[in-house]
């Protein structure tokens, strides 16, 4: 009992000063971006603008639309976008990753396509997505899919390949099925290597994302940055680029902290 509270207290220890390590670098950072610009103005504004023009833009974008929505609306058409594309990306992507592992002859049939896809850089699809759907959300959509779908697919397979054939052997023995044992053994046993997989994916499409609304978008974080550019607004391109940081880092956070309940048969670091 007594080592169970001490190991607790180890681990909140551990994250408290990462939690330190984190405020002292960013606050570091934030001083620095103020002596280069606002204090000394080592950099010009039209190069790097200082944080208080960067909150002023910020604030304005907040509460007055710029092309046509406020921030909070360009933010959910991205993860619109994002959403349709990861979740698309995941509903075929462990099924494919699971089977993969399963049967042989699956993967000797599909892998050669897969690895077609696999190597191809998402963003080379935008001029095929652009000639199916034109420039909608579908298109974005598309790229986010196939950025998230390889990991996904990856890691489902790593995950059933990793299980212990002697689980299998001994669900077989009490005459569990094929199918019985996939989903009663097998999958709970990749399960975390799949949430690995699909935890890349989210980060991985995202960073899609906004490659994707640069190119094509008419609304979204990408398409912000992209005004910004036409605009010669640097501190609209800060905003758009500190958004999708935040956005980026509060995702991960989320999903992290959501395998303890999704997989509570494992024990997730803190």
């Amino acid at each position: 009992m007594i080592e169970k509270r001490l190991e607790r207290m180890g681990v909140m220890t551990d994250r408290g000063k990462a939690t330190a390590y984190g405020i002292v670098s960013l606050s570091l950072l934030l001083i620095l971006w103020i002596c280069a610009t606002s204090l000394f103005q080592w950099i010009e504004p039209r190069v790097l603008p200082s944080p208080a023009q960067v909150i002023k833009q910020f604030a304005w974008i907040l509460t007055e639309p710029f092309s046509g929505l406020r921030l909070p609306g360009h933010i959910l058409s991205s993860l619109e976008r994002w959403g349709w594309g990861v979740l698309t990306a995941g509903f075929i992507g462990i099924p494919v990753g699971v089977f993969f592992a399963w049967n042989p002859w699956f993967k000797t049939f599909v892998n050669p396509v897969f690895e077609l896809i696999h190597f191809i850089p998402p963003f080379a699809y935008i001029p095929l997505a652009v000639l199916w759907f034109g420039a909608s959300t579908a298109t974005q959509a598309m790229v986010v899919f196939v950025a998230a779908f390889p990991s996904i697919v990856i890691n489902s397979q790593l995950g059933v390949a990793q299980v212990e054939k002697i689980y299998i052997d001994a669900a077989r023995v009490f005459g569990a099925g094929q199918l019985r044992t996939l989903w009663r053994v097998v999958l709970p046993a990749a399960a975390p290597s799949i949430y690995t997989g699909l935890r890349i994916a989210i980060s991985n499409g995202w960073m899609a994302l906004v490659g994707a609304e640069l190119v094509v978008g008419k609304v979204g974080l990408g398409f912000m940055i992209a005004q910004g550019q036409e605009n010669a607004s640097v501190a609209t391109i800060f905003v758009g680029i500190i958004t999708i940081g935040c956005l980026g880092v509060l995702i991960d956070t989320l999903v992290q902290r959501s395998e303890r309940f999704v997989l509570p048969w494992r024990k997730v670091a803190s």
